[in-house]
């Protein structure tokens, strides 16, 4: 990526999570960058390209932190909270695709629609590979590989709008607490799947969470 192109990407994050897409204009993104905006449409040609460019910019981070592993000898459940524990903080990171509008904003930007929806069909297949793992290191019952699909539709549910439910109940958190509360959220869907030696091992992971 040229340095310009990167220059864009980051200026128009940061503005976009401050004011939100409606709230900025290209102008803006050039104003801040100190360019004219013929030099920014020459990169993008519209705000539109910008926001497809950060949602992709996003996904690929998330899924580095899905499938790199943090440290080989860890279980393929504790390794997994703390992939997890990486995307959470990559979603504050973009914090105007998670926050507020999501769905409108998303469906707004067609080619970010499609990239997505392509992106959750891998995710499920990478959630089905984890939770036979799992199994396979007697971390969970067999329960867990059978309703796979199931639980990864409520896990997605959950990982997309945590921000937004925090930001009505919980604004007073720090990104770190976000977090925290986040993750403790996440995994009590599997703590009915796992066995003795699973529960061993999240339990000291995750923060108390206390009632709302």
């Amino acid at each position: 990526m040229s340095n310009r192109r990167a220059d864009i990407l980051e200026t128009a994050l940061k503005l976009f999570n401050e004011k939100g897409i409606d709230g900025v204009t290209t102008r803006d993104i050039a104003k801040k960058i100190k360019i004219s905006l013929g030099n920014l449409t020459y990169y993008f040609p519209a705000k539109s390209d910008i926001v497809n460019a950060l949602v992709e910019e996003w996904g690929k981070a998330v899924d580095d932190a899905l499938t790199d592993h943090t440290d080989t000898n860890m279980n393929a459940l504790t390794d997994y909270f703390y992939q997890v524990k990486i995307v959470f903080e990559t979603q504050l990171k973009y914090n105007f695709i998670l926050q507020k509008r999501y769905g409108e904003i998303i469906n707004s930007f067609p080619d970010a629609q499609k990239y997505l929806s392509d992106f959750l069909k891998i995710r499920f297949d990478s959630w089905e590979q984890l939770n036979k793992q799992l199994v396979n290191e007697e971390l969970a019952r067999k329960e867990l590989v059978i309703e796979s699909h199931a639980l990864s539709a409520m896990l997605n549910i959950l990982a997309i709008f945590w921000q937004q439910e925090f930001l009505i109940y919980f604004p007073e958190l720090t990104d770190k607490q976000k977090v925290e509360k986040a993750l403790a959220i996440f995994f009590q869907a599997y703590k009915p799947y796992l066995t003795k030696k699973g529960l061993d091992e999240l339990t000291p992971l995750l923060k108390e969470l206390k009632h709302y």
